[in-house]
């Protein structure tokens, strides 16, 4: 049973015995379950973790996204021309799910479900030597062997679209971050993720910014319309995000007077990872590409970290 949701991954689920479990941090919020069945004619592979962003239809297009830009899956065709909302758990359809048909490789079929679990996300992968349509019965009953609490404050999920009208990048500088914005960023990151014995923020819609690339994507909520409202960085696709917000220092700074031009702005660049950690990272004089980010929080070091009560600066910044 995982101590925080109250999950119970049994030794059998749904003719599935469960053959590995792990957890990628030492907390018990990125926990990684397999399962196969006993002729090794189905697996699957149960993601469970935390994420500052628990919102299930950007992270089934994250995961769908990883899946399809496979070598092994490349073609791989859905069986259904746009994912499918389900109610993994009461009555409302606040899951997705997709099936695909495989034409070459070991496999005939694989399947991808995401599931909100409060403010925690389940995801299932699972592959089979049989068709997609024997695979889409064993993933409900699968899913349906999970007994899932019902969420009081589900809603309808609605896929994940390319957003309509795109961003302006450029090829943004990198600059050491004004020492207010660190700190609001630090304090409002780790604020943010105390949310123990708190109702689960209310859903939002999401629309993908421009293409995705090899291991990221960039999203925007429905409040996020022009580029001075930002966007937000999926790293990989288990729970890590980055926000790329407009510095606060900037705007204020920025603020017109007597009718001068607007100074330009700059954006901080912060990473939430699923241990409850925000790091910060060196900030931008412009809004810059995702790839110039998510390359960015690879190879640069972090110049603060908060996680609870706790911040930490690099003493570097202020020099």
């Amino acid at each position: 049973m995982h101590a925080q949701t109250k999950l119970i991954l049994r030794a059998q689920m749904a003719g599935l015995a469960r053959t590995g479990l792990s957890d990628s941090t030492a907390t018990e919020h990125d926990i990684a379950a397999q399962f196969e069945k006993a002729d090794h004619s189905i697996s699957a592979t149960l993601y469970l973790f935390h994420s500052a962003l628990p919102e299930p239809t950007v992270w089934f297009d994250r995961s769908r996204l990883a899946l399809e830009q496979r070598d092994l899956f490349r073609h791989a065709a859905p069986a259904s021309e746009a994912p499918v909302a389900f109610a993994a758990s009461g009555t409302v359809a606040s899951s997705l799910r997709q099936t695909y048909a495989m034409v070459d490789g070991p496999f005939r079929s694989t399947a991808l479900a995401v599931m909100p679990l409060g403010e925690w996300l389940v995801v299932v992968r699972m592959s089979a030597k049989e068709k997609a349509a024997t695979l889409d019965r064993q993933m409900s009953d699968f899913i349906s062997a999970l007994r899932l609490p019902a969420d009081p404050s589900a809603t309808i999920a609605t896929p994940v679209v390319a957003c309509a009208t795109p961003l302006h990048f450029t090829k943004a500088k990198m600059v050491k971050p004004e020492p207010t914005d660190l700190l609001v960023s630090l304090i409002s990151g780790a604020a943010a993720r105390e949310t123990k014995d708190q109702p689960a923020p209310p859903r939002r819609h999401w629309c993908r910014e421009g293409d995705p690339g090899d291991g990221f994507a960039a999203y925007r909520a429905d409040d996020q319309t022009g580029d001075a409202s930002g966007y937000t960085l999926a790293m990989q696709d288990a729970g890590r995000v980055v926000w790329v917000n407009p510095s606060l220092m900037s705007q204020l700074d920025g603020e017109p007077a007597g009718g001068a031009k607007k100074a330009k702005i700059n954006y901080t660049v912060t990473l939430a990872d699923v241990d409850g950690r925000s790091l910060t990272f060196p900030s931008f004089a412009g809004l810059p590409a995702p790839r110039q980010v998510y390359e960015a929080v690879a190879k640069q070091r972090p110049v603060g970290m908060a996680k609870g009560k706790q911040v930490t600066l690099d003493s570097n910044t202020f020099k």
